[in-house]
């Protein structure tokens, strides 16, 4: 009788994770698993419509939904999970964010924000316009749904002082909005806030 174990692709645990949501680089052994059978992962996911992303630079790999037909249908392996405004403006500013970053910093480096410095920029940008706002308020609920999606990693927690906790801004960022998106949303949220 055959094993189990025998019968299961080498690169299982990177299929699985990429079900899961996204891999990064600092993942060191299933990033190493992903690079190393990448062309089998790519073939196995061809086959059930979806496409692996991978971004060696930035260090991070998705799966994209594959479009069957002219309307835009995908198989629906994956489900998608559509931003509140509150978390889109959020994913928006750390977008920009990391794009400022990336102008003035090397490559490599990363981007490490906390509520705190992330309440001091819309402070900035906004003035007197910000306290009523409620992302303001409920900044750091965004912050761990962020988390959550993958675009920010938490680094250190506070638990006394939440405005303190430090985030590592993830690049992943960057494949759910482009700077064609960014420039449209910038330009919509400066017209909104014009009226408030």
């Amino acid at each position: 009788m055959e094993h189990p174990k025998e019968t299961i692709a080498p690169y299982a645990r990177s299929i699985t994770k990429l079900l899961q949501g996204a891999v990064f680089d600092d993942q060191r052994e299933l990033w190493n698993q992903l690079l190393e059978y990448q062309e089998d992962v790519k073939n196995y996911f061809e086959k059930i419509g979806l496409r692996l992303i991978i971004d060696r630079r930035d260090g991070y790999a998705y799966l994209k939904q594959v479009e069957i037909d002219e309307k835009g249908n995908t198989l629906g392996l994956m489900r998608r999970m559509p931003l509140t405004y509150e978390l889109t403006v959020v994913c928006v500013f750390l977008r920009e964010w990391l794009m400022e970053f990336e102008q003035d910093e090397l490559q490599r480096a990363r981007l490490i924000i906390s509520p705190g410095t992330f309440r001091d920029r819309l402070k900035l940008i906004f003035n007197e316009h910000v306290h009523d706002w409620k992302l303001f308020k409920d900044l750091n609920r965004y912050m761990m749904e962020c988390e959550k999606m993958g675009f920010l990693k938490l680094i250190t927690n506070d638990t006394t002082h939440p405005d303190a906790c430090r985030y590592e801004v993830k690049r992943i960022i960057k494949a759910r909005i482009t700077n064609r998106e960014l420039e449209h949303f910038k330009n919509q949220l400066q017209d909104e806030l014009k009226s408030i």
